[in-house]
């Protein structure tokens, strides 16, 4: 399941545009920081309360619950499918936003989806039906 590289990064003869690049001045993502700080206070408690229908009845949880259990999946399922790291979980607007940071080499587009497809399934696995929607951004890269 890893989308890992074979050699080391540096070693890559466009490596001096890695380096050019982490020069330049890149302005912060519009929303970036709300996001983090949502997911902060969504673990000191969330506001809302979530509803799912299981075999058994109906499930009552809190966004903070929802949100500490989404954390959990997706910093596992990041490390099998290998590079990603899971750097904060926020619920806003009835939908989960999973803010990752990707190893160098990993297609992030492709370990991106898979990170959301597979958190998608393990949520409504665990939760039961309708699992929250799952977007996962792609905020930084990283050697190792």
């Amino acid at each position: 399941m890893s989308t890992a590289p074979a050699e080391d990064p540096t070693q890559d003869p466009d490596w001096h545009l890695v380096h050019a690049a982490a020069r330049s001045t890149v302005p912060t993502p519009p929303g970036l920081v709300d996001r983090v700080l949502r997911s902060v206070r969504g673990l000191r408690g969330g506001s809302g309360e979530l509803e799912y229908h299981q075999d058994g009845g109906r499930l009552r949880v809190s966004e903070q619950v929802v949100v500490l259990l989404a954390r959990r999946l997706a910093a596992e399922l990041g490390h099998r499918i290998g590079g990603l790291h899971v750097a904060a979980v926020a619920f806003q607007a009835g939908e989960l936003e999973v803010l990752t940071t990707i190893r160098y080499g990993v297609h992030a587009d492709e370990a991106a989806e898979a990170l959301r497809a597979h958190l998608a399934r393990a949520l409504t696995a665990e939760l039961g039906e309708p699992a929250p929607t799952v977007n996962v951004h792609v905020v930084d890269v990283h050697l190792d």
